[in-house]
């Protein structure tokens, strides 16, 4: 086994983490999820405060870790990374030997940081990253140092960035669109427009609307979605509706795809996910004025895909 006493990473636990992770604790029917659930918390919490530490934003409260009913139905520690994807923080006490990775988690993840929380439970030590596994136990030598990770994060960064072109709406008000951006009517067949479109609530005036074929490249797959933004023009700036539907032949979205409204430096302003036989997902209106940005996020498992759009 590597030497893991090298390159772990010594950390403190505020008071404020066992805090959280006890009010977590407390709502679990027994002592043994309970424990599960203190010590899930504990991880996301240390690995969200290293990150921190490390200028790279996160969102824990949009983690399924963070809310009541998948913290109850599933062995879950995730931590969201913003605008990338989701990383599984995975406890060990001083006495394990190996790190467990339940099957729930081995897919829609960036990668998986294991956390040793000492039994003081006042400090804790990240022994290292991995990006992938499908083992329900995972050895020590099988990690890597934990700079593994920030290289993997800034990686995915330059690409999701290269990857993204920035989008004039006015342009679209003049009835010019940028590249791959086309009218709704141009993606969907006839007859399969009236249904897509047959339940779903529209602006009265829509002002102007322009769709993408986004193609979510997945590990075993792919997965192609219509994104739709509208445009209405108001008083003083421009309301925009975003919505995602099924390709044209197909009546519903993969569940748990994410929809998210993303900020200028990438917090997450909004989400929606999928549920079984949704046949479209939207975010809620908003508006801006004439020169604001902003960018929308359309993730699922561990495709992550970034537009991002000047008013």
């Amino acid at each position: 086994m590597t030497n893991i006493e090298n390159f772990a990473v010594p950390m403190l636990i505020p008071r404020t983490s066992r805090q959280q992770a006890k009010q977590f604790a407390l709502e679990q029917p027994n002592r043994q999820k309970a424990e599960q659930v203190y010590f899930n918390t504990l991880a996301v919490c240390v690995v969200r405060d290293y990150l921190q530490w490390m200028g790279i934003n996160t969102e824990p409260t949009a983690g399924d870790s963070w809310h009541q009913i998948p913290r109850l139905a599933s062995d879950v520690a995730d931590l969201p990374v913003t605008g990338l994807g989701r990383l599984e923080c995975r406890p060990m006490r001083e006495h394990q030997q190996t790190c467990v990775i339940p099957p729930e988690v081995w897919a829609e993840r960036i990668g998986y940081v294991v956390v040793q929380i000492l039994d003081s439970l006042k400090e804790a030590n990240i022994l290292g990253f991995i990006q992938s596994t499908q083992s329900p136990e995972l050895s020590l030598s099988e990690l890597e140092p934990i700079e593994t990770l920030l290289t993997t994060l800034a990686d995915l960064r330059v690409s999701s960035e290269s990857s993204t072109s920035l989008v004039s709406l006015s342009q679209w008000l003049q009835g010019v669109f940028t590249e791959n951006w086309q009218s709704i009517t141009a993606i969907f067949a006839p007859g399969n427009l009236a249904y897509n479109f047959r339940n779903v609530p529209r602006e009265d005036d829509a002002g102007v609307e322009g769709a993408k074929l986004i193609d979510l490249a997945m590990q075993f797959g792919s997965q192609t979605v219509v994104l739709l933004v509208a445009l209405t023009p108001e008083a003083d700036n421009i309301a925009v509706r975003v919505r995602l539907y099924p390709p044209d032949g197909e009546i519903y979205l993969p569940p748990n795809l994410r929809l998210a409204l993303l900020s200028p430096e990438g917090d997450i302003l909004g989400e929606v996910r999928s549920r079984r036989q949704d046949n479209y997902i939207q975010l809620p209106r908003f508006t801006g004025e004439t020169g604001e940005r902003f960018s929308i996020q359309v993730a699922l498992e561990t495709a992550t895909i970034v537009e991002t759009f000047v008013i």
